[in-house]
This record gives C-alpha cells, structure tokens and sequence, in this order.
C-alpha cells in the first residue's frame, strides 16, 4: 500500500480544526495514547504515543494515514528537491567542403523499455565550398523540419549543434530521453564532424510537479476515476499542482493482517510532498522527527 498527502505550502501547519476538519493543504501529526488521539507536540516520542497518523486537510474532508505503529516503522528518510535533467549532445562540424557531398546525420532514441528504437536519418546536400558554419546550420535546419518525439530541441550556434531531449511530463506515454546520435561526415571531403556527450539523463529525485502529479494519478487509477455504489465513475479530486516542486518525506512501515504474506501485502509507504522550501517543513519536521529517532529503529532526524 502506498499514500501520498500532499501540503499547498501556504497553509500553517498546526492551524486549528474546524468542526473536526483540518484547513485545506495543512499537514498534521496525530497521536494515540490512553488519552485518545490529539495532534502531537515538538519533541514527543514513542513514550508518549505508541502509534501517530498522518492528515491532510482539504477543506471538506480529512486525508487520513493508517495507525503507524512506533515499533514496525522500517524506514524513514527525506529528499529534497533535484531538478530533472535532459540529455544533451553537441555535434561540431569543422574544415571547407573540398568537393560536392551528402552529409548523414541519425539521431536513434534509447529510452529503457522500447521494442523497436525511434529514429531519423538526415541528409543535407553540402557544396564544395560551404564552410562548417553553413554545413551545421543545413543540419540543423533539417533535423528541426522533422524533429523525433524524444528530442526537445536543436539548435546551433556557429558551427556547433546542440541537441537537447525530452524530459518527463504530465503525458503518462512520453519518458525521459536517452539518446544516440551518429554522423558520416569522416573528412573524406575535408570536413569532419565530432559528436560529444553533453548532460546525462536523470530524473532528479522524482519532486517535481508532473510526477507528484503522475504519481498522484497512478494511486487513482491513472485519473480515471473509480467506481462507488452511488455515482459513476467518480472523478477523484487531485490537490498535486505540476508547476510546483516538492521536497518528500518517505515513511515505510510493516502492518501485518492476518493471512497476509509477509514482506509484501503488509509493507506500506507514506510519502509527504511540501513544496519545495516551503512553510512548515520546519514544523512538520519539529513535531515527526523526536517520535521517528524513538522508534526501535533509532532512524536519523530528516531535515530538508
């Protein structure tokens, strides 16, 4: 089982409750003990509450995490913020053209999981005598007349191409590109052409916006809704916002339930997205962290 809960960043944590709901976009920390539940204070740890839960408000409703037991948490940790990063890759055409040629540029995607490879081939007609600048900008002009989906953009500048890939968005069907390209420009003609490798890709540490939003949706059933006994479908609400980055908090923990096999339909994660840098990470972390370094499993404070 995995959940997300996710803070709007403007919201005060510890805001009161109003008629039992927590405000829209807060995050709290709850408590159990023999007293019942109430939100947890700085600095209280296992020895005051066995087991704490995790709400998010919404303005007409609470979010609530299962009962986390202190002594089956298995994992607590935090990233903050990595952007992602496209691949990049420069092609860099030297020297005059000593006679009349064709020049081949192919661009082949190798993005993980693809049966057959994307690819294009491009090919420029060069005169004897065009010069590196002219040479790189035919191809570049060809390559953007009939640009690959897994390339974000090329452009040149002198005599040197940059070629810049996809990276993740809010489309479930595009990934992050990996790419390779190749050319025949060899100096035959006396014009050569060198590709070099430019920024890898990464997905940075998987905060940003259109993969909460991903993420989000994934937990929903792709965004398609679900289906109740009263209305259908039902359209679940989304409170992840793609223009937002978020720093995220992981809390795994064990609940086991008879006749579940162990290791696999009792292991569950929470993930906490506050935006990234801001308000009441500091509070959220001030109120979690001392009962977290408690548990039996002595887990290091997160601080983002």
């Amino acid at each position: 089982m995995r959940q997300l809960l996710i803070s709007d960043g403007t919201t005060a944590e510890a805001a009161p409750y109003t008629g039992g709901l927590l405000p829209a976009g807060a995050i709290d920390v709850v408590g159990l003990s023999a007293d019942g539940f109430t939100p947890i204070t700085a600095g209280q740890t296992i020895a005051n509450s066995s087991a704490i839960r995790l709400v998010q408000g919404t303005g007409t409703s609470n979010i609530v995490s299962p009962w986390i037991e202190g002594v089956t948490v298995t994992r607590w940790t935090g990233e903050s913020f990595a952007a992602q990063q496209a691949q990049t890759s420069t092609i860099t055409i030297a020297g005059t053209a000593s006679a009349a040629f064709n020049a081949t540029v192919k661009i082949t995607s190798r993005a993980i999981g693809q049966a057959q490879f994307e690819r294009r081939s491009y090919t420029v007609a060069v005169a004897s005598g065009d010069v590196q600048n002219t040479i790189a900008a035919a191809i570049n002009t060809a390559i953007n007349a009939n640009l690959p989906a897994f390339i974000a953009s090329s452009a040149v500048v002198g005599n040197v191409i940059t070629l810049t890939g996809q990276t993740f968005d809010s489309d479930p069907y595009r990934v992050l590109s990996s790419f390779e390209t190749q050319e025949d420009i060899d100096g035959t003609f006396t014009t050569t052409a060198t590709i070099a490798a430019g920024n890898t890709p990464d997905l940075g540490n998987g905060g940003d916006g259109n993969l909460i939003v991903e993420l989000e949706a994934s937990l929903q059933g792709m965004g398609r809704g679900y289906y109740d006994r009263v209305q259908l479908p039902v359209a679940p609400p989304a409170y992840a916002v793609a223009a937002t980055t978020y720093d995220l908090y992981k809390l795994g923990y064990n609940n086991p339930v008879a006749g579940s096999i162990n290791g696999v339909d009792n292991r569950r994660e929470i993930i906490v997205a506050y935006p990234a840098g801001g308000a009441g990470q500091a509070w959220f972390e001030g109120q979690i962290n001392p009962w977290m370094t408690s548990t039996p499993g002595t887990f290091a404070a997160v601080a983002l």
